[in-house]
């Protein structure tokens, strides 16, 4: 058996040819091109993990709602699979309203699992070609799915990460229609750690295995790698290595590649690094992570955060850093789709109930 540090040691990024033949296929570049003059062929289904932000979901939902997609595509060939993680709210109103436009299947766990545990609760539910990870509190532009689908729809292997800009409610309003509450004024993906990103001193308490001339400064992500396409052979830019350009708050890869390297982690508890974990994990899998600067999106964040949640979403992020170093030493493992169902299945067997 290898491990995951070693296959990942073994692997490159470079994904010119990909590249190519998306432009050959399409005339787009792979990065940022984007036309709806293509018809799409393969199916996704949306996985949402929920808790506590009732409000957000709301608009996360209505932006997906007025996806421009035909209303035969969104019946036949996306699903919405929202997974409330143990919170205290009533969500039928929420997905009666989704369901008008889509399948939507609600699934309500007991207790409040975390993240990693949510959404691999909407992968064994899940049925479609592409999986598209979403959070609860994201907006999308009408052409989100469509920019996404249409990467997978003429290149295989290969993970699609879009990007995101932080935004309160407030700023979010002022760049929607009002009437049907869709976003008018795209959002700018040079806002997201990934294009630009100073990394401070303080960190190094965190990464303690980084080198200190790696702080104090500021780092181009994009810029630096060639866009993610010389970021390879654990190759550390700042405090990052290419697994954690894979954020899903909004990303897509094929399903079937997902159950085979075991969907997310469940012994991730807390924020962060359960789906750096996942995109390490599909690295090692042959799959070429792609950043798609078209699919950025916002992310509706609080004007003012406690500082009492400041300190618990550092320790969980410190915890997470170590269990995500030591679980790149164990071994790297594909299994078979139904092999990983059937664990699935046992395990939150009386965890749940659907709605």
């Amino acid at each position: 058996m290898v491990s995951l540090q070693k296959k990942l040691i073994s692997k490159n990024n470079d994904y010119t040819k990909l590249g190519r033949l998306f432009k050959e296929k399409t005339g787009l570049d792979i990065r940022d091109g984007y036309s709806k003059g293509f018809s799409l062929n393969k199916s996704c289904s949306i996985i949402i993990p929920f808790y506590q932000n009732c409000s957000s979901l709301k608009r996360n939902l209505t932006a997906l709602a007025y996806q421009d997609l035909s209303s035969d595509f969104k019946l036949n060939k996306v699903e919405i699979i929202i997974v409330d993680d143990g919170s205290s709210f009533n969500l039928k109103n929420l997905v009666k309203f989704a369901r008008r436009f889509y399948p939507v299947i609600y699934l309500k766990l007991k207790k409040n699992y975390g993240r990693a545990t949510a959404r691999n609760l909407g992968l064994l539910y899940s049925k479609n070609d592409i999986v598209i990870f979403l959070d609860e509190d994201v907006v999308v532009s009408d052409d989100f799915v469509r920019s996404h689908l249409l990467r997978h729809e003429f290149i295989n292997k290969c993970m699609i990460v879009g990007f995101r800009q932080n935004i309160n409610l407030r700023d979010l309003v002022s760049r929607m229609d009002v009437g049907k509450k869709i976003v008018l004024q795209k959002p700018n993906y040079r806002s997201d750690f990934r294009y630009k990103r100073f990394v401070p001193e303080e960190w190094k308490v965190i990464h303690k295995d980084i080198p200190f001339k790696n702080f104090n400064r500021t780092y181009r992500l994009l810029k630096e790698t060639n866009y993610f396409k010389e970021f390879n052979r654990s190759k550390i830019v700042g405090v990052w290595d290419l697994p954690y350009m894979f954020v899903t708050c909004n990303a897509s890869v094929p399903r079937k590649y997902v159950f085979e390297v075991g969907g997310f982690d469940m012994r991730f508890k807390g924020w962060n690094h359960e789906d750096t974990h996942l995109g390490a994990k599909l690295i090692a899998r042959g799959l070429y992570l792609i950043p798609n600067l078209h699919a950025t999106a916002y992310h509706l964040v609080k004007k003012v955060s406690t500082k009492e949640c400041e300190r618990k979403k550092i320790k969980e992020y410190k915890k997470n850093v170590r269990l995500y170093k030591k679980f790149k030493t164990e071994n790297f493992i594909i299994q078979r789709e139904r092999e990983w169902k059937e664990k699935m299945g046992k395990y939150f067997t009386n965890k749940f109930t659907i709605g």
